[in-house]
């Protein structure tokens, strides 16, 4: 489990969400024996808190507003709101490190109880699936001895970065996988091979794995390939 990060979500201008999560925070933290020195008080945060709700009347509803002035003055109340979150998001997140070392879930569990969320905590890819569309690509700019070699990245990949690269391996026909040579590792999806040539040695099998954070993934369907030695 990576560790466990406190996530603000709530923009300043967004002043109800911002008095909302005030409000939670200090309810959850009330008594709250995890949290026995909150920084800023909670009679700080709940008193920053009354003061936004204050300014959200004065401003008045949408289609009967009040003065330039008194937005500014909302503004500001959010502002120092917002500021005071962070710091007693910053307080809670030292305490519960403090209290769990680098047990991550007794930390989420700890910081939950604050009434702050956590931030989306990424699920690691499992083991890659195949390449997609794995083919031999002909074209008239190829020399008669270079085979170029095209896919696609594998299905259901999280992010871009997720494929650290490919393993392109290459054997001559018609011997199986099992004993193919690993030739090149690109993080391309493409990739020119020129094999070494002979009369009886012309044809060739190919094979792409993708590596990614699990290490290997599926192996490709073969692609063979007859090149020319003219």
């Amino acid at each position: 489990m990576s560790k466990p990060i406190i996530a603000i979500k709530t923009r300043t201008l967004s002043y109800a969400a911002l008095v909302n999560l005030g409000n939670r925070v200090v309810a959850s933290m009330t008594g709250n024996a995890n949290f026995p020195i909150p920084a800023p008080t909670l009679l700080a945060l709940q008193t920053a808190i009354t003061d936004v709700q204050n300014a959200i009347a004065v401003w008045g509803q949408k289609g009967n507003r009040g003065s330039h002035a008194t937005l500014v003055a909302l503004r500001q109340k959010a502002l120092t709101l917002s500021q005071m979150l962070k710091s007693e998001a910053q307080y809670v997140q030292n305490t519960a490190q403090s209290a769990s070392g680098s047990n991550y879930p007794a930390m989420a569990a700890i910081i939950t109880t604050s009434g702050f969320q956590l931030a989306n905590i990424k699920s690691p890819q499992g083991t890659l699936q195949k390449v997609q569309n794995f083919h031999n690509f002909v074209s008239r700019k190829l020399n008669a001895n270079q085979v170029k070699l095209k896919w696609k990245k594998p299905l259901n990949t999280a992010t871009a970065g997720t494929v650290k690269s490919y393993t392109i391996y290459r054997v001559a026909q018609p011997s199986p996988f099992s004993i193919a040579t690993v030739i090149a590792t690109t993080t391309k999806t493409t990739f020119i091979d020129i094999p070494t040539l002979s009369s009886d040695n012309l044809k060739w099998s190919y094979w792409i794995v993708p590596v990614g954070a699990a290490g290997n993934g599926v192996i490709s369907d073969v692609v063979n390939v007859t090149v020319s030695n003219l």
